[in-house]
């Protein structure tokens, strides 16, 4: 089975380099309806790339996907709307856009986050 998770974890670092990201689960609306993040902070391992693809909407159908973050923990559950600290040299809180799950067939899973081009923090 190391060998297979080996392979899994040489496929997900394909152009990409191993990296650290921040996530933030827990929001509440404040007064405004705005959500607020007060809960902990956790990090996880990642593999961190630019989006090469068309993600696009809002209201001058800008893009909405800047980055996409590749997650190898298969008990991580994020939902659209949690926000992620990438790594330097972004650095900086964005909102999830969508979330996907990437399984191979021996059962490795990644969680895939597609990442917002702007922080939801203003």
């Amino acid at each position: 089975m190391a060998a297979q998770s080996a392979q899994f974890m040489t496929d997900l670092m394909r152009n990409m380099t191993p990296d650290t990201v921040d996530i933030r689960t827990t929001s509440t609306a404040n007064s405004y309806g705005e959500s607020t993040f007060s809960g902990a902070v956790a990090t996880y391992s990642a593999f961190v790339r630019r989006s090469t693809e068309a993600e696009r909407g809002g209201r001058n159908d800008e893009a909405v996907v800047e980055w996409i973050v590749y997650i190898p923990d298969d008990s991580l559950v994020l939902d659209v709307g949690d926000e992620l600290t990438l790594p330097a040299p972004v650095s900086a809180v964005r909102p999830i856009v969508r979330v996907d799950i990437l399984k191979t067939v021996t059962g490795q899973v990644a969680v895939t986050a597609w990442v917002g081009a702007k922080s939801s923090r203003g």
